[in-house]
């Protein structure tokens, strides 16, 4: 069953009592990144009793597999061969690379198998080297990790496994976020998976970050407790900035060398949208998504950003940017704290992004991914092996690699930052894709489209109305047409 989020919270402060600041890594993914500095930050694990109780089990059972080769079919995206999302292939001395090749060796153990990786090219060469194996019956790999759109279009295509006939998946644990599951889900079949089994979701959602000695200086705390009372909304983050940014060399203009009350740059665009609850995509008793063009509430939406976004207290720019203490608050993704923040002399917290208004229920943190997917060619035999494998790896890597990738994100322990903690956890569990980015709909981006291009939006709706409902009208018979 699944567990309360506060287990995975103590996880989070246990797991790692040797981490420190001395992890020095660049502007890159951490997969490739070389250790410098001291090599004593600890293991992925520890044989505390505390953390052991805060550990999550699989429930599976550990068959004897024969040596089996479990094949992944990879491939290279943004600098980097998408297969080291979940697993690595040496111990390294970075934090993170050794639980990933200590869940390898344990998966390999367990079950008595082999991890290989096939590494065909890019995006697009790998989508193309599935579908040739699915088309000719060749049983090429087990499963494929590809990037978001491409893969989730193998599912519209037919080309994929409906994960709902594993049984081994159970998607009420924790590492099946539960908002990811709902916008990959259409009736009853999901071909494209984001989980836990990888950090790579994690590693690009989309979160905001306050810098706690600029709010200090205006004797401001970070809004931690705004958030607990699910007062964190957009209006919020008006009234916090609006005024706030201080043009230091007096050009009349908030530039680089200026302190900017919000810093943002136009990968988070589609995210905000998410956050804020504003899809027009909405689904009905039977899961099946239907256009649902709402103008009271996106017109609503797109006014509270134009307030944000078009005066002086908001600059879009380079998230590295917040790494010089020239921004109050940024939107930003998890891994520039990663690959940035933490190396800097900024003191940082982080929020998730804004809700609409506080009618809003519940907290959306929204990412972009490596989705990984089953061939429909997965033969019957190999089924439950393969559901135990990916249910096991998933398991394990939110159990121990998780924990090590978000502690890696602050300067200190998590346990000394229990505010960012708590805040960090609210973004695991509210992580999701944006259906509309992942299916490549219309109305993917209300604030490119209309907040910075002027459009009135009760015409921009209409004017794409038909072309999104045949859009989307594809995409539901791709999954459950005959």
């Amino acid at each position: 069953m699944k567990k309360t989020a506060s287990c995975f919270l103590l996880a989070l402060c246990l797991l790692l009592p040797a981490c420190g600041e001395t992890e020095q890594v660049q502007d890159q993914d951490p997969a490739i990144t070389a250790p410098s500095g001291s090599q004593d930050e600890g293991t992925a694990e520890t044989s505390s009793p505390e953390t052991e109780q805060a550990i999550l089990e699989d429930g599976l059972e550990s068959p004897d597999m024969n040596g089996y080769d479990f094949r992944i079919l990879s491939c290279f995206y943004n600098d980097l061969d998408t297969w080291r999302y979940l697993l690595c292939d040496e111990m390294t001395g970075i934090p993170l690379n050794d639980a990933q090749y200590e869940t390898k060796c344990y998966l390999e153990e367990r079950f008595n198998i082999k991890f290989s990786m096939i590494e065909p090219g890019n995006d697009e060469v790998a989508m193309n080297a599935f579908i040739s194996s699915v088309t000719s019956g060749d049983d090429a790999f087990d499963m494929h990790v590809g990037k978001n759109w491409r893969t989730c279009q193998l599912g519209t295509k037919g080309y994929c496994y409906n994960m709902y006939d594993i049984d081994e998946f159970d998607f009420e644990k924790p590492w099946w976020p539960k908002e990811t599951v709902n916008q990959l889900t259409i009736g009853k079949k999901m071909f494209a998976a984001s989980n836990y089994a990888s950090y790579c979701g994690i590693h690009w959602t989309r979160v905001m970050v306050a810098n706690k000695d600029l709010l200090a200086e205006r004797q401001m705390d970070v809004p931690y407790e705004t958030v607990r009372e699910g007062k964190w909304t957009l209006d919020e983050l008006y009234r916090l900035t609006n005024g706030m940014s201080v043009d230091l060399d007096g050009d009349g203009t908030i530039g680089e060398k200026d302190v900017v009350a919000l810093l943002g740059y136009d990968q988070s665009y589609y995210c905000l949208q998410e956050s804020a609850d504003c899809s027009v995509y909405k689904r009905d008793e039977n899961h099946v998504p239907y256009l649902d063009l709402d103008v009271d509430r996106i017109s609503g939406y797109v006014d509270k950003m134009r307030s944000l976004m078009m005066g002086n207290d908001y600059r879009q720019g380079n998230t590295s940017e917040f790494a010089n203490n020239t921004a109050v608050f940024a939107f930003c993704e998890i891994r520039d704290a990663y690959n940035i923040y933490r190396d800097s002399d900024v003191r940082y917290g982080f929020l998730p992004p804004p809700k609409y208004d506080e009618a809003q229920d519940r907290y959306i943190s929204c990412c972009t991914d490596t989705v990984w997917a089953l061939p429909r060619t997965l033969p019957a035999d190999r089924e439950s092996n393969t559901g135990t494998i990916l249910e096991a790896l998933s398991c394990r890597n939110y159990n121990y690699m998780l924990p090590v990738y978000l502690e890696s994100t602050l300067k200190s322990r998590l346990a000394d930052n229990p505010d960012d903690a708590e805040m960090l956890q609210i973004i695991v569990d509210s992580r999701t894709i944006a259906f509309a980015f992942a299916m490549k709909l219309t109305y993917d981006n209300f604030i490119k489209d209309v907040v910075f291009n002027n459009q009135e939006v009760a015409s921009y709706l209409q004017k794409s109305a038909k072309l999104a409902a045949k859009t989307l009208e594809g995409v539901v018979e791709g999954y459950i047409g005959d």
